[in-house]
């Protein structure tokens, strides 16, 4: 299907970068994606993936040219395997993060996802997060030069990654704090952590110097706000105040055509 430019600017209103999943448009090109993303008067998109695409610098252009921008991309880690909470990995994790930054510098992006890996019993909770600080401490000048953040995610293992080492905003806050350089922080994804610890505006509020980075989706079912328990109006403008103006990008299952859930953000994005 080709680009429909005639559409409402729907997200003109939102005060957030909304970062819309560029899976939402299918039949349409990446490039195209980012030309309906913007049609759509949005501002930015996400794909963890897109690091790979064979046609970056064609979708950087088109990002600049519209003033679209592109939200994080995988760089290292697994969420049921090894990952840089073991000392092992770390020559695969400095290898893989230096060459996601070249593909992220090919695509126009200036943030690198990164997971802890699954817990490990032969070394205490202690000793991983000290492997994530120094993991974080062998990356941070090739990303400080690049001018890019690594963030770190945690995730819920209540639901959906039961093993995974990384879960509490706390921990990450403090592993970014140890590792001690601009470069490196966390990223919050609502979603996981409603289910790990809740009190999400407060978490936001008092760990906004250690985030770098928000995912987004309602709790249960990880589908688009007003489906669940979060009240996104509330929880947006509290991401708008802490000053964090990156992209705060969509990952759920939508149940409802794309341009209901454009509207959804628009209506949450609502607030005076």
């Amino acid at each position: 299907m080709p680009v429909n430019h005639d559409v409402e600017k729907i997200g003109a209103v939102c005060k957030n970068n909304i970062g819309l999943c560029s899976g939402w448009f299918s039949g349409l090109s990446h490039v195209e994606m980012v030309e309906q993303v913007a049609a759509y008067g949005f501002r930015a998109f996400e794909n963890l993936g897109s690091g790979g695409w064979e046609d970056r610098a064609a979708v950087k252009a088109k990002c600049e040219e519209l003033g679209v921008s592109v939200g994080a991309v995988k760089s290292s880690g697994t969420i049921p395997g090894d990952g840089p909470v073991n000392p092992a990995f770390h020559e695969q994790f400095v290898t893989e993060v230096r060459a996601a930054i070249v593909r992220a510098q090919e695509l126009g992006t200036g943030t690198l996802l990164a997971l802890s890996g699954a817990e490990r019993d032969d070394l205490s909770k202690e000793q991983q997060a000290e492997n994530l600080v120094v993991a974080g401490k062998l990356v941070a000048p090739y990303l400080e030069d690049a001018g890019m953040t690594l963030v770190w995610e945690p995730l819920n293992v209540k639901v959906n990654h039961g093993g995974y080492f990384l879960v509490y905003s706390k921990d990450a806050a403090d592993i970014v704090r140890r590792t001690g350089s601009p470069a490196v922080k966390f990223l919050f994804d609502i979603y996981h952590q409603q289910i790990s610890e809740g009190d999400v505006i407060r978490n936001i509020q008092d760990y906004q110097a250690e985030i770098g980075h928000y995912h987004f989706g309602d709790n249960p079912g990880r589908h688009e706000p007003t489906t669940g328990e979060l009240n996104y109006k509330n929880i947006f403008k509290a991401v708008y105040e802490t000053g964090y103006r990156g992209v705060v990008a969509a990952e759920f299952g939508k149940t409802m055509e794309t341009e209901n859930v454009l509207r959804i953000f628009a209506e949450c994005e609502g607030w005076e």
